[in-house]
């Protein structure tokens, strides 16, 4: 065990842990907490991490009002870590903390020149790397055996590739087998001429391919059935696998914090970098900076689980995790309130209360409820959300992008807040709202969402669906015929709109109940795109050219 995870050993109740004032902590993969059956939403498929493991830096379980001060320290991470895990525990605040990996899983070269069909390359010192007939693969820092922690080809089945420009700050998409080289020299350690199977294959000087890991067998931090979470004045360099996971907590509020690349990245996450699934009470965001990820910026969330068993004598379920990349976490316990929801419309139709849970196998749960199973169940489509484990979210005075992903998803029929922000240069919606209980399986349907006083520039710029919508509700609705609202009510007020993707800034609207659009400024004209939504009150708003 190393010098860092020791003092975190016997930490006491009430205890403030105070590291050195400027040190570099280095935790290395194999000389660490190694802790198993933390299994955590949205991450690895099973055959990726079967026994939910979990390599961290700093453990606390069942522990309470402990301050962790890293006084300008920094956790220098060898391998693939989850650098904090906390379990059940309260009142728990991290700050004045940096973390950040000496090898990044996510790898980066930058094109510096072009000769006679042959791109000259350059690698970032950090991302370790041999090449091997014709083919560059990464590779993590030597282990105490002397392998490397991890290895991958650049274009494997393990990799996924963006392009990144300085010049934009946007990503281009590729397909993996369209980068793959037919010739690989080496200039010098890290310098490579490289020539492209496919001769149609065009960069620019100073774009940079990125690449990533798409195993997200550890993550950012993962807060599990915890309460009263505070992380504020810290600095993430680098997430691998999935960013700060919050499970079933209940207020975690993440303030002043800069989740950013060091000087020399151009990447910080290889997923979502805030993802809550299943929490309640207040989440907050206040005063933070995120830029450089490969996905979403904001993910809240619950767990749409699927009735595949009725047993109407016992009023008992059986209900299932149905996404590959969810399973094995608690998702009930006695006294919650669970809501049935009909699988095609994403309306709710019953309620009941879980008296006893009973986890049946990593994926199947049975539930005993206090009253009857609905008569107008569809066990095999209908699915359930718990509806206790619902928070309020406010997003405030942030600074979002670039981005490959979109700004903020929020399906909470908690109270949402988003006010002065900065959402600039991202892939897709600065905020997007859906709801589905077929594919990614996250719940579920909002009531009130405010989005105020914030500037959105050139976001969708991707334009992830037609007409680049800078805020898009697009709930998973598979009964074309419904014409019930999936979602509630939507205030945008105060904002200023620029840039759009495609000269008109759009707001597409799907099943929602009703719309204020209010005292917003636009640099060119805006539209409503209505898909079975109610009134849209249209005001006050104002189009001119910005300087």
């Amino acid at each position: 065990m190393n010098e860092l995870s020791n003092l975190f050993l016997n930490a006491a109740d009430g205890q403030t842990i105070i590291l050195e004032k400027g040190r570099v902590y280095h935790v290395r993969q194999d000389d660490s907490f190694f802790l198993e059956g933390f299994f955590c939403t949205n991450t690895a498929k099973k055959h990726e991490n079967p026994d939910g493991r979990r390599n961290a830096a700093i453990y606390l379980d069942g522990k309470m009002n402990i301050t962790i001060d890293g006084n300008g320290a920094t956790i220098m991470i060898y391998g693939k870590m989850t650098p904090f895990v906390f379990e059940g525990c309260e009142n728990i605040t991290v700050k004045n903390l940096t973390v950040d990996y000496a090898c990044p899983t996510m790898s980066e070269f930058t094109f510096i020149g072009f000769d006679d069909g042959a791109y000259t390359i350059k690698i970032n010192e950090e991302c370790l790397h041999r090449v091997e007939n014709n083919e560059l693969i990464w590779q993590g820092e030597p282990d105490k055996n002397g392998k490397p922690y991890w290895e991958d080809s650049y274009i494997g089945d393990r990799r996924y590739v963006k392009v990144y420009s300085p010049l934009t700050r946007q990503c281009r998409d590729f397909r993996r087998e369209d980068l793959a080289f037919e010739v690989v020299e080496e200039i010098d350690e890290n310098t490579l001429k490289v020539v492209f199977k496919n001769p149609q294959i065009s960069f620019a000087e100073n774009e940079i391919v990125q690449t990533r890991n798409i195993i997200r067998d550890q993550t950012g931090s993962l807060f599990n059935r915890c309460k009263n979470i505070l992380f504020e004045n810290n600095r993430i360099m680098f997430m691998h696998g999935l960013g700060m996971v919050s499970q079933f907590c209940e207020n975690v509020t993440y303030r002043n914090c800069d989740f950013s690349p060091r000087d020399g990245r151009t990447i910080a996450s290889t997923a979502d970098f805030f993802q809550f699934s299943g929490c309640r009470g207040k989440l907050i965001i206040d005063s933070c900076k995120a830029n450089g990820a490969h996905d979403d910026y904001i993910n809240v969330h619950g767990t749409h689980l699927r009735v595949v068993e009725s047993d109407e004598m016992n009023n008992a379920l059986v209900v299932r995790f149905c996404h590959a990349e969810s399973w094995g976490f608690q998702a009930f316990q006695e006294g919650d309130v669970l809501d049935f929801i009909r699988w095609d419309t994403l309306i709710p139709y019953a309620s009941a209360t879980v008296i006893s849970y009973e986890k049946l196998n990593d994926t199947d749960i049975r539930l005993v409820l206090d009253r009857e199973i609905p008569d107008s169940l569809i066990a095999g489509k209908d699915v359930v959300e718990n509806a206790t484990w619902t928070p309020d979210l406010y997003v405030r005075s942030c600074s979002f992008g670039p981005t490959s992903g979109r700004g903020i998803l929020a399906t909470t029929r908690g109270e949402v807040i988003i006010e002065n922000n900065v959402f600039d240069t991202l892939w897709g919606p600065a905020l997007l709202i859906e709801d589905d209980c077929n594919f990614w399986f996250e719940s579920g349907y909002t009531e009130n969402i405010v989005f105020k006083n914030n500037m959105v520039i050139n976001c969708d710029y991707a334009e992830t669906c037609p007409g680049g919508a800078a805020i898009r509700y697009t709930p998973k609705v598979m009964d074309e015929g419904s014409r019930e609202f999936v979602h509630g009510r939507l205030v945008i007020e105060g904002n200023t709109f620029k840039k759009a993707k495609l000269g008109t800034h759009n707001f597409h609207l799907e099943y929602l109940g009703e719309a204020e659009v209010t005292g917003n400024v636009f640099d060119s004209a805006y539209s409503f795109e209505c898909v079975h939504s109610g009134a849209v009150k249209d005001e006050n708003n104002t189009i001119y050219v910005l300087r």
